[in-house]
């Protein structure tokens, strides 16, 4: 991959994951899988709000999700997005 070209993909990974909405619900599906009405009842937020921001997290392969019965469930798309907010929040609460 062009250098450039990866810079471009991470730079536009990181703007998703700089929505609070979106981090807070990454936040949230760090250890769990969830529906949309628990994290809407979790987070505070409307349905309407957490749809969009859930859609936003799996176009850009933040979140998967998988049917359940007439549910979906989501959850993380793999560890490698728990690792980048866990180094982001060490990196956040680290003291010089």
């Amino acid at each position: 991959m062009e250098y450039s070209k990866e810079i471009t993909k991470l730079a536009s990974m990181f703007s998703v994951l700089g929505d609070p909405s979106r981090l807070a619900i990454v936040y949230y599906l760090m250890d769990k899988k969830a529906s949309v009405t628990e994290i809407t009842l979790e987070l505070g937020l409307s349905q309407s709000a957490v749809s969009h921001q859930l859609r936003i997290l799996k176009d850009a392969q933040v979140l998967k999700s998988e049917k359940d019965g007439k549910m979906v469930i989501y959850s993380l798309n793999d560890n490698h997005v728990k690792m980048i907010v866990e180094t982001g929040r060490v990196h956040m609460n680290h003291e010089v």
